[in-house]
């Protein structure tokens, strides 16, 4: 209660009950054992949400990839986990064989991720007008819209095109003002631009 007598917090303990054990977790099938692309996949992306330390999420994309080589969520799954492993261009080839299966029937695909991944994958090779044309179709995506837009926005501070940058950053925070990592590039090109 506060000062005045008003209830500020109430609590209640359980009842003690004795709770069922749960079933403990199940080994994962070896990947030709799996029947479906879809199960190899999600196989694959539990693997490297828990970081399993004895299971290669890598060996269920790639038996999913045997079977369908144009999956798209395998191919941007294999590309992530080259990107993390500093494999840029390795990384490159998956993103694309994904754009390809995407863009086979829509040149404006539902998901944006493997052209934002393009994206990142030319920038760390150094590739800045591939990189820049992917960061910018990622954005016809609204789920990638702030990332795409921020993604241009460092390539035109590479470049030193403040003006520019200025615009592709407001465009990052407009779609996601929470983006912390946008707030401070802002604050940069503010500053590099004499708006300080």
């Amino acid at each position: 209660y506060d000062n005045n007598g008003k209830l500020l917090l109430k609590y209640k303990a359980d009842k003690p009950e004795i709770k069922p054990t749960p079933d403990a977790a199940k080994a994962a099938k070896q990947p030709k054992e799996i029947a479906s692309i879809e199960q190899l996949f999600l196989t694959g992306l539990h693997l490297e949400q828990y970081r399993h330390a004895t299971y290669d999420p890598m060996a269920y994309y790639m038996e999913a990839l045997e079977r369908e080589p144009g999956d798209i969520r395998c191919n941007n799954a294999v590309g992530l986990l080259n990107m993390r492993r500093g494999k840029f261009e390795e990384a490159e080839q998956y993103f694309r064989t994904a754009i390809k299966t995407l863009t086979e029937r829509n040149p404006n695909p539902y998901d944006g991720e493997p052209y934002y991944n393009l994206g990142w994958s030319l920038k760390m090779q150094g590739k800045y007008d591939d990189a820049y044309s992917a960061y910018y179709k990622a954005t016809w995506n609204a789920a990638w819209r702030d990332a795409g837009y921020f993604g241009v926005a460092q390539i035109d501070c590479i470049r030193e095109n403040w003006t520019t940058a200025l615009e592709h950053i407001d465009l990052a925070l407009i779609h996601n003002w929470h983006n912390h990592k946008a707030r401070q590039l802002k604050a940069s090109i503010l500053r590099h631009s004499g708006k300080t």
